[in-house]
């Protein structure tokens, strides 16, 4: 953590709250600015989550991951524009509080960056130890080769192309593991190798009706996420579902690093 990346993440929190605000007082409409709260959300998220896992006593305090959650909220519990202002200068508080008077400090004493990380620990307490059961979500925790295609379009904002080439690493798998040929591609591959109809060469169940399952699952991921990307530009903005994304193609591949392959088949693969 350096003064200049602490400065960046305050400034990143007093716009996510001044689109909240905004919207809430009907200065905008929540259409006109849901992609670029998104996008602040996400970054916003990370970065504390990063000085989580660093060992700072920090927690994200917003739970509104869209400006619809933060309308739903508000229009039910938050009557007034007053109300609305006051609920979102309280709800980052206490970190903006902390980070704030350490970088004041810092200003005031030109504190090195280890003095600066001394500090804000101080301000922000001792890290409290999580339950061994607790587990942290993150792109990390994704299949290996989900995060070698994917990581850095994700966190470039380049979100089509970290979809498209989640399911082309898909793809690419189910081809090399059933030994198929360069030219099978998209729902047809599946099909040729996992139809439980057709002597399917991978095999994830030994029940019919669950290899059909499995079969129907990849047809729907390829053709869902994958084919429409090969043909256009979809313009993703929303890394919240792009993640969900990676996270169900991480899934996939998992499934096909445990499904079984067939030493032979009628099929042609």
């Amino acid at each position: 953590m350096t003064p200049q990346s602490l400065e960046q993440l305050v400034q990143k929190i007093h716009e996510l709250q001044t689109l909240m605000v905004t919207v809430a007082t009907g200065e905008a409409r929540i259409q006109e600015k849901d992609d670029e709260y998104k996008q602040l959300y996400m970054e916003v998220s990370l970065k504390l989550e990063f000085l989580q896992n660093e060992g700072f006593n920090v927690d994200n305090p917003n739970s509104f991951r869209s400006l619809w959650d933060w309308y739903n909220y508000w229009s039910a519990h938050l009557a007034t524009y007053a109300l609305r202002r006051q609920y979102v200068g309280e709800l980052y508080e206490k970190v903006l509080t902390s980070f704030e008077n350490t970088l004041y400090k810092h200003r005031a004493n030109s504190m090195s960056s280890e003095e600066l990380i001394d500090d804000l620990q101080r301000r922000l307490g001792q890290m409290i130890p999580e339950p061994q059961t607790r587990f942290k979500f993150t792109i990390n925790s994704l299949h290996p080769k989900i995060i070698q295609r994917c990581q850095q379009q994700f966190e470039l904002g380049q979100y089509d192309d970290a979809i498209f080439n989640a399911m082309k690493t898909v793809e690419e798998e189910i081809r090399d593991r059933a030994s198929a040929a360069p030219t099978d591609v998209g729902v047809a591959l599946v099909s040729k190798v996992m139809n439980p109809n057709q002597q399917p060469k991978l095999i994830f169940s030994s029940v019919n009706a669950e290899q059909e399952a499995a079969h129907s699952m990849y047809r729907g991921a390829i053709g869902s996420f994958k084919n429409p990307l090969s043909h256009r530009f979809l313009d993703t903005s929303d890394p919240i579902k792009t993640f969900e994304i990676l996270g169900f193609a991480s899934l996939l591949m998992r499934m096909l690093d445990d499904a079984t392959v067939t030493p032979s088949s009628s099929n042609g693969v």
